[in-house]
């Protein structure tokens, strides 16, 4: 019993001592990049106020992309209309530190630099 009192307390001291996912750490990652372009070898993609998202992707920088987004839960969610090949919705994990956003997708992680 007193195992499962120590546990129970420590448990509950964590959810206190944890800050709450979302909304504040959604604001400011959202105003971080909001308005900004993003950048990862040829691709240049722009992440505009509105919550579009447009720009170029591909190994060559020609293929057009079309979009939207939003950071939910602290995810980078994105939901793309073109390239047709990743056509629909993802929420993928995201860090942001010194001018570098980094998205986990299929591909696993692409860092994108901020300008």
């Amino acid at each position: 019993m007193y195992q499962s009192l120590k546990c129970s307390a420590l448990i509950l001291a964590l959810s206190f001592s944890l800050p709450a996912a979302g909304f504040a750490d959604d604001a400011a990652l959202t105003s971080a990049i909001a308005g900004k372009t993003i950048s990862s070898g040829k691709a240049v993609l722009k992440v505009r106020k509105n919550g579009r998202l447009t720009g170029k992707v591909g190994p060559n920088g020609d293929v057009k992309f079309e979009g939207a987004w939003a950071i939910r839960d602290g995810k980078w969610c994105r939901t793309i209309k073109e390239p047709a090949s990743f056509a629909g919705t993802e929420c993928q994990a995201m860090t942001l530190g010194d001018g570098v956003i980094t998205i986990t997708g299929r591909n696993g992680p692409v860092d994108w630099q901020i300008n």
